[in-house]
């Protein structure tokens, strides 16, 4: 019975290392989303720095953005006339701004 709980245990903090959430990047766990349509010279990453003025919550995001659209892990089929959905924080300290 020990040995049957140790591999459990095990079992689930590989799942945990594994995993493809980043639990820490609070965007993930966003449930308010904007909508944004890419324009021309438009980037994953411009289009997080739309949004927020802290580098840090920049990188988040746009790792954020490229996993909740299905975009490649880099951003590059990213389309002029696509729709994205932006997750947005509700609260913050003032490094989230909206601007579209």
């Amino acid at each position: 019975m020990k040995k049957k709980l140790l591999w459990i245990a095990a079992l689930v903090l590989l799942l945990a290392v594994v995993s493809p959430f980043d639990l820490t990047n609070e965007y993930l766990r966003a449930g308010d989303f904007d909508t944004v349509i890419v324009k021309q010279n438009d980037s994953v990453w411009t289009l997080a720095r739309r949004y927020t003025t802290d580098e840090t919550h920049a990188m988040d995001l746009q790792k954020a953005i490229i996993e909740v659209n299905g975009l490649e892990p880099d951003g590059s089929n990213l389309r002029v006339g696509q729709r994205l959905q932006v997750p947005v924080l509700k609260k913050t300290t003032g490094t989230q701004m909206a601007e579209k």
